[in-house]
């Protein structure tokens, strides 16, 4: 198995909601958040992707007194242009609280398509990879 990537993301105030926890719908930033640190980190360049695919499951709720929680995120494929993860939310406590599968799609902002990931990336995502 390889290496998995973590990055703490703040629970603020703003992300609860009347049921005094995590909105569902703030799960997808904290993923983000995550998914932009390790792009950032293993491909050594600000992120510069679209996702194309995204499942979740919700486990436990997050609460605004957890104060933080931790994105782990492991590469399960990499394609041409596309890479898949596996992202989870983990609370302070070490329960998971989301699951997620992300299909994410390398991008130019300037001609708006796909592009290729680069041998080099290829090989600095290699280490990331699960069995």
């Amino acid at each position: 198995m390889g290496a998995i990537f973590e990055h703490s993301v703040d629970v603020r105030w703003r992300d609860t909601d009347a049921l005094a926890h995590v909105n569902h719908v703030v799960f997808l930033t904290y993923l983000e958040e995550g998914r932009d640190a390790f792009y950032a980190q293993v491909l050594g360049s600000d992120p510069i992707y679209v996702v194309a695919r995204l499942e979740i499951d919700m486990r436990r709720e997050v609460r605004y007194e957890d104060k933080r929680v931790t994105v782990r995120i492991a590469v399960e494929r990499v394609g041409t242009t596309s890479m898949t993860t596996r992202e989870t939310v983990v609370t302070p406590a070490g329960e998971t609280a989301a699951e997620a599968r992300v299909v994410t799609v390398r991008w130019d902002a300037d001609s708006r398509k796909p592009v290729p990931f680069s041998d080099a990336e290829r090989a600095r995502l290699a280490t990331s990879m699960t069995a």
